[in-house]
């Protein structure tokens, strides 16, 4: 059965319309990032002529951090099924780049879903026929779902503005994009998606004074419509952290955290005045005559006048430091309650352990985080493996392609343990490529580095230098020494 497609007309103007949820979250997200940034509003106004007494503590920076270093801060191989053809493991590979482009590209995902709730990753091709993985800014994406499947988009409207001189005169130039699903049967309206849908790529541009936001009916189409003939978008999102019901998921930071992180700060600055206006006690004195002035110079002793009436003493300020830095831990502690991220995840020396930790110890304490990664893994996995698919189709490949992600462990280790696990593991049948992987070593890379080793023992050893390589070993058969290739070395016994 052959489809036949329609021509796709230019819109006159865009279908979507921003709602007032857009908004909102479009200013949540704002605000996070300026909490993540540490911009928040100072608790205290500043005394004239005094220093900034304001103590700001960035407590949502940390916990972004950590959050991306367990879940993208190891390098991630992604690796086709056994018995794919080698060409779409090395196409993959390709347009995922090497270790240094992959990982900062993934945590730039990553720190864009804990900050907005989700993340969106884009496939662009170009001219010559690559492709290139764009992260794209969440704050600037709304999307349109299917009334009765929030999974199922309909359109991924792409909005942004710049400031630009048309005509030596300074402008705001509004940017639109639509991405809008082509749903012949009508089925992904019911949310059911399948294979005859297409999508289609409509951009806008329109031009404003400064300040002002763009007209409704004032959008200029640029250009024709783009066709995008997959099922599949050019954009893919997935959710940070599980949030039902919605097709956004739960950000790291959130507004409760941020207030949270506000009341330690305004903890911290009212410490901070206390002991700068109180720490010391009040000196006084009377019957020094008029205009008496008392150095208060460290090893300086006072000499009062001799008058009986004279009386130098102090005033000693009670207050009440002791409960307000307890109050700043307790704050700490439900921040990382709230986050999942302990205090020794973020470096906090009074939480760190003494002594030598157990594995198990160690575990325990990271639990929260490694079950808040788990939950990321599943999500952020998802995407990749969606967006390695729709790779190999774009490369005119099969699709039905099977994707592994061996996730390494984020925890530190001792090396001593890792290596008698991984003996263990062996002997129970566990592949040599899967414990290189938990190890957070690229089995392919071990294998070259090995080859071109012994590669060279055997140009040594032919030239009489050192002893060649030990063949592998077989299951099941004992532990072979040396095996000597033509006549043995000096000294030696033959086969």
């Amino acid at each position: 059965m052959t489809q036949t497609m329609t021509p796709p007309q230019i819109q006159a103007q865009p279908t979507y319309e921003i709602t007032d949820a857009d908004k909102k979250r479009m200013q949540t997200i704002a605000d996070a990032w300026r909490a993540y940034k540490g911009e928040l509003d100072k608790p205290l106004k500043p005394m004239p002529g005094e220093p900034d007494d304001n103590v700001l503590s960035n407590r949502c920076k940390a916990v972004v951090r950590m959050g991306v270093g367990f879940l993208f801060g190891k390098e991630l191989d992604i690796s086709v099924e056994e018995g794919a053809p080698k060409e779409a493991q090395d196409f993959l590979n390709d347009v995922w780049g090497r270790k240094e482009q992959r990982i900062p590209l993934l945590q730039k995902l990553a720190m864009n879903g804990a900050i907005a709730g989700s993340a969106f990753l884009r496939i662009v091709p170009d001219d010559d026929g690559d492709f290139r993985l764009v992260v794209v800014d969440p704050a600037i994406v709304s999307m349109q779902t299917a009334p009765q499947d929030c999974e199922t988009v309909l359109c991924y409207c792409l909005q942004y503005s710049q400031s630009e001189q048309i005509n030596g005169q300074p402008k705001t130039v509004w940017y639109r994009e639509e991405i809008m699903r082509v749903d012949p049967d009508g089925n992904a309206s019911r949310g059911q998606p399948d294979d005859d849908d297409t999508w289609q790529i409509q951009h806008w541009t329109q031009v404003g004074n400064p300040g002002m936001q763009p007209k409704k009916d004032g959008w200029i189409a640029a250009g024709d419509p783009i066709v995008w003939d997959y099922p599949f978008a050019p954009i893919f999102h997935c959710q940070n952290m599980v949030v039902p019901n919605d097709a956004w998921g739960e950000p790291d930071i959130a507004p409760d955290l941020i207030g949270m992180n506000e009341a330690l700060n305004l903890n911290q600055s009212d410490t901070n005045r206390v002991l700068k206006l109180y720490a010391g006690p009040f000196i006084w004195g009377k019957g020094m005559g008029d205009n008496q002035t008392i150095s208060r110079e460290p090893g300086r002793i006072t000499i009062l006048p001799s008058n009986p009436d004279a009386k130098l003493d102090a005033v000693q300020i009670t207050s009440d430091l002791q409960h307000a830095l307890e109050f700043a831990d307790d704050l700490r502690s439900d921040m990382d309650e709230l986050t999942r991220v302990p205090g020794i995840a973020t470096g906090r020396m009074k939480d760190m352990p003494r002594g030598q930790v157990s594995g198990v110890a160690l575990r325990l304490m990271f639990m929260a985080l490694m079950m808040k990664t788990e939950e990321k893994r599943c999500l952020y996995g998802e995407l990749i493996i969606d967006v390695c698919q729709a790779l190999l189709v774009l490369n005119n490949m099969s699709g039905d392609i099977g994707i592994s992600l061996p996730w390494v462990d984020p925890l530190p280790e001792d090396d001593f343990q890792s290596l008698q696990a991984a003996i263990l593991k062996k002997q129970v049948g566990i592949s040599n490529s899967t414990i290189q992987r938990e190890m957070g070593y690229d089995p392919d890379e071990e294998m070259e580095l090995s080859q071109t080793e012994d590669a060279q023992k055997l140009v040594n050893f032919a030239r009489g230098q050192g002893m060649p390589p030990t063949p592998p070993q077989q299951p099941g058969q004992p532990e072979q020494g040396p095996q000597f290739i033509g006549r043995p070395p000096e000294g030696g016994q033959g086969q």
